[in-house]
């Protein structure tokens, strides 16, 4: 009995009751002993209650143990138990905790870590905080799976910049990388995201760039055959040629194909122009020669014309500077130059010229004692001259024009006689003198030709009016003539003498005529101004005017007979103060209103002090309103217009004193106009420079600034405003006539290239529109790449043509519509498939190599095949009622009905996954747990209802 006991003490792990084992557990057994260790290890293996199982679990409590558990035992709450505890282990969410060490041996043990599940990565990484295993478990998940949904939750989720730089590095996805930059964990990161976003765009945009810069390149070859210079076309050729070298390095980024293309058309291009160009090469060879030739010919001339000029100066020092004359020295300068012109490019007659030149110098040579002699003449007449003054009148004129006139002659004769060698301070001086004397004839000159013209029409007027009768004012009209007709000249003379003459003789006829007309007329105009006295006129004006014209008549009469002529003289004279007496009365009335007038224009010239007085203070305060003020000046002097007559003397004085008082007025309303005249003419300016803007649009933009501007400028004055108006309202509509034109030549283009995009549209309708339910899903993205790429380009043209961006992006959602559709086709009919393996498998009707080889398992796509090769190589059945119970768990997740009579067990599995939900938290995966379903065991015959229970739900 004592043997018993305490038998039984001993092995209480091995009792009965399940609660006596769990204690031995607990209080007997040390995970640190060998042998109670394999005993620990036994019970997790192979006890009947998950209970023990557990605690031994605990007890042992390693990471390695609760792995091997989670995979290998063979009671599924051991297990789940069991992946509970690992992924708590890997969470640091438990007291077992592993060190940095022991994880990165994990992660580089491949069969160990292929026990992990991909949800358990996902959550180690979730609350991992070491960089370097961070990276490995993201490469461990990606390596499983990998989806922008991981990689972008991974980057949010982990603020780590070694992590996140990893991260960065593996992606190439421009959106994917926009969504990574609002989740970066500081600026350097950013930045890189940022660079690494350039470089994408750069390298989608270079093919792009790089097309449009080869085709416009090509254009302009080609254009140079329109090129009419062929030293403009060479340029142009050898510039673009460069261009296209440096182009051409990059054909590499191109398809084979359109590489070739770009390649054979440069080709092409080149091979046309210079067939085309090949006679203007010849031409322009020839005119390259030709060239050459005219410029040696002008360089020979030059040359010539400047050694000539020197022995010229040569021999002109030589003489006049030196006691000794080397004329052989320069006989033999000019012999050279011969020969030199004779063998130079010139053609005969243009070297004769030159040889013309030198046989002058040679003769030159010959005469230099005549031109020795000739010079001292010439220093004579300099001097002769100088002492002679300019005339001061047209009297003095005459005689010293005609000296000067023989002194030119002189010193022609002497400038003949010296060859042109005179010396250069005689020549300067010859040349002031006569500039002189040139200046000072000049005015005189003038005078002289004026006086000229008008004694030749007096002569001609005296004529007219001698023929008409009218005596009286050829008398005075002549004796002009005859005081100033000495002071033409002799030339002069002889060109009016005959008409002078024939006046003369006829003005002496009149003399004796004159006395015999006046003396009847002036007693008749007597009786006429006395009936004037006797009846005088109503209007004051009328009648004084009358007395005036009397007087006028009177005086153009000329002398009555010498002893009567005084006496009638006097009797007008009485008349004239008798007839203009009742004026004096009218004109005393006008000089009482012309004082009322006067005040009144003395008032006015107050106000406008007034005025300038008020401006002073404005401008100090620096607010003067100029509208107003102009507004101001013109009413005064509106007023001033209308203010009446006052004396002539006294209105002098007062339009002088108003003129002063309305000056400043008048100098700041100029000033004030002028800064607007420059103000609007710099707006001018600036609207013609807007023409040269290549840029029209941005042109406009700033036209209508300088528009806005203008309003704001005062006014510029009624001469100036209207045409500085006009010529900036001409530069603008040029302007918006320039805007006209570049939107119809914009729209023309706009035109071109929508119809050449919208042709490619139609390409890829007729490609999506071809597609047949046989066509793969390949086809349908290639579709949807070619429409992406045709957007991107619509997109990148600016401005972007909208009916072509909407016909493009229905295209894409419609393809993406049939992508989706055929997708979620796939998808089923992978379910269905693998449902239908399932049965065949669980009917044994075919074995695994057969079912490997059927239609069903090669249209199932790779994860299931290989999750059903896993499930194939399972030998034992699963447990009783294990599968039942997770078919009603997949049923619950699932949110699909189970049968009626299932429901108390519903229930229960149901009130266990809530229990299980909120100490996980995890998600729920139905494709995870079909595949622990598959395998809790091979497939029976039993198990065809729970497959045909689980296929409504994912099928």
């Amino acid at each position: 009995m004592i043997f018993s006991k305490l038998f039984k003490t001993k092995i209480k792990w091995q009792h009965k009751d399940a609660t006596v084992r769990i204690a031995a557990i607990n209080d007997e057994l040390s995970a640190d002993n060998s042998e109670q260790l394999a005993i620990l290890m036994d019970l997790i293996k192979q006890d009947s209650s998950d209970l023990v199982r557990r605690a031994a679990l605990i007890k042992v409590g390693t990471l390695e143990c609760y792995l091997a558990a989670s995979q290998d035992n063979d009671q599924p709450k051991v297990k789940q138990f069991a992946n509970k505890q690992v992924h708590d282990i890997l969470t640091t969410d438990h007291n077992v905790v592993i060190s940095s060490q022991q994880k990165q041996s994990l992660l580089a043990e491949q069969d160990t870590l292929s026990l992990l599940g991909t949800a358990l990565l996902e959550a180690w990484l979730a609350h991992e905080q070491d960089s370097a295993i961070m990276i490995s478990l993201y490469q461990q998940i990606s390596a499983r799976k990998t989806t922008t949904h991981l990689l972008t939750h991974s980057f949010s989720q982990k603020q780590d910049p070694e992590f996140q730089a990893y991260i960065i590095n593996q992606v190439d996805d421009g959106k994917v990388l926009e969504k990574l930059s609002k989740k970066a964990c500081n600026k350097e990161l950013t930045q890189q995201i940022q660079d690494k976003l350039s470089a994408i765009q750069t390298a989608v945009e270079k093919p792009q760039k790089l097309e449009k810069q080869i085709q416009l390149t090509l254009a302009k070859l080609q254009a140079l055959k329109d090129v009419g210079d062929y030293g403009v076309y060479k340029n142009r050729k050898a510039t673009l040629i460069n261009d296209w070298q440096l182009l051409a390095t990059d054909l590499d980024i191109f398809p084979e194909e359109k590489n070739l293309a770009f390649t054979e058309k440069y080709q092409s291009i080149i091979a046309h122009l210079e067939k085309l160009f090949i006679a203007k090469a010849e031409n322009y060879q020839q005119q390259i020669i030709a060239d050459k030739l005219a410029h040696d010919k002008q360089q020979d001339k030059k040359d010539f014309t400047q050694q000539l000029n020197h022995i010229s100066q040569s021999i002109t020092t030589a003489v006049f500077s030196s006691d000794k004359f080397d004329e052989e020295s320069f006989k033999e300068l000019l012999k050279t130059l011969t020969t030199r012109i004779k063998a130079s490019v010139l053609n005969k007659e243009e070297q004769q010229v030159f040889i013309a030149q030198v046989v002058q110098l040679t003769k030159r040579l010959n005469e230099i004692p005549e031109i020795a002699e000739s010079v001292s003449q010439a220093t004579h007449l300099i001097s002769k001259i100088s002492q002679l003054t300019l005339p001061k009148s047209l009297d003095e004129l005459n005689d010293r024009q005609q000296t000067y006139n023989d002194w030119l002659k002189s010193w022609r004769v002497i400038e003949q006689k010296t060859a042109g060698i005179l010396p250069e301070s005689i020549v300067q001086a010859q040349k002031e003198i006569v500039s002189t004397w040139q200046g000072g004839l000049k005015s005189l000159q003038s005078q002289q030709k004026e006086l000229f013209f008008q004694h030749k029409k007096k002569l001609q007027d005296i004529k007219r009016l001698l023929n008409n009768g009218k005596y009286k004012v050829c008398f005075g009209l002549f004796k002009g003539v005859k005081e100033s007709f000495h002071q033409l000249s002799s030339q002069q003379h002889q060109q009016l003498q005959r008409d002078f003459d024939q006046v003369n003789e006829k003005m002496i006829e009149l003399s004796d005529w004159e006395h015999y007309i006046a003396t009847p007329r002036k007693q008749e105009l007597l009786l006429a101004i006395q009936e004037l006295v006797d009846a005088p006129l109503d209007n004051p004006n009328e009648q004084a005017a009358k007395v005036k014209a009397f007087r006028s008549t009177w005086n153009s009469l000329g002398h009555a007979d010498e002893d009567i002529d005084k006496q009638l003289n006097e009797q007008f004279n009485q008349r004239c103060e008798q007839a203009f007496a009742p004026c004096r009365i009218f004109y005393a009335e006008q000089d009482k209103m012309r004082l009322q007038h006067l005040d009144q224009r003395q008032k006015i010239i107050a106000k406008a002090e007034l005025y300038a007085a008020q401006l002073n203070d404005e401008q100090a305060s620096d607010k003067p309103d100029f509208k107003q003020l102009d507004a101001q000046l013109n009413n005064l002097q509106q007023q001033w217009n209308n203010a009446g007559e006052v004396d002539r003397n006294q209105y002098k004085k007062l339009q002088l004193k108003f003129k002063n008082s309305i000056a400043p007025i008048k100098t700041a309303i100029g000033i004030f106009h002028s800064s607007n005249i420059a103000a609007k003419q710099a707006l001018i300016v600036e609207a013609e420079a807007l023409l040269e803007n290549e840029d029209i649009l941005a042109a406009i933009e700033t036209a209508k600034q300088l528009q806005q501007s203008w309003r704001k400028v005062g006014f510029a004055g009624n001469h100036q405003e209207n045409q500085l108006w006009q010529k900036f309202r001409q530069v603008n509509d040029e302007l918006f006539g320039k805007r006209q034109q570049f939107k119809s030549e914009q729209q023309a283009v706009l035109s071109t290239q929508q119809q050449l995009f919208t042709d490619k549209v139609i390409i890829i309708e007729e490609s999506l529109n071809a597609v047949t339910v046989e066509n793969d899903q390949q086809v349908l993205q290639s579709i949807e790449q070619q429409a992406e790429a045709l957007l991107a380009e619509v997109i990148a043209n600016r401005p972007v043509i909208k009916p072509v961006v909407n016909r493009i992006e229905k295209i894409i959602k419609k393809v993406a519509q049939l992508i989706q559709t055929k997708t979620e086709a796939k998808e089923q009919q992978t379910w269905c498939n693998l449902f239908e393996l399932m049965s065949l498998s669980a009917q044994n009707s075919q074995d695994f190599e057969t079912l490997q080889t059927s239609t069903l398992f090669n249209s199932m796509s790779s994860y299931w095949q290989k999750r059903f090769q896993e499930h194939a190589k399972l030998t034992k059945e699963a447990q009783a009622g294990v599968r039942f119970d997770k078919t009603l768990e997949i049923e619950i997740l699932g949110k699909s009905d189970s049968p009626a009579e299932l429901a108390e067990q519903r229930m229960k599995v149901q009130v266990q996954l809530m229990q299980e939900q909120m100490l996980s938290g995890s998600d729920i995966n139905l494709n995870r747990l079909l595949v622990d379903w598959l395998m809790l065991g091979a497939l029976v015959e039993s198990d065809l209802p729970l497959i045909e229970r689980l296929k409504a739900i994912y099928c």
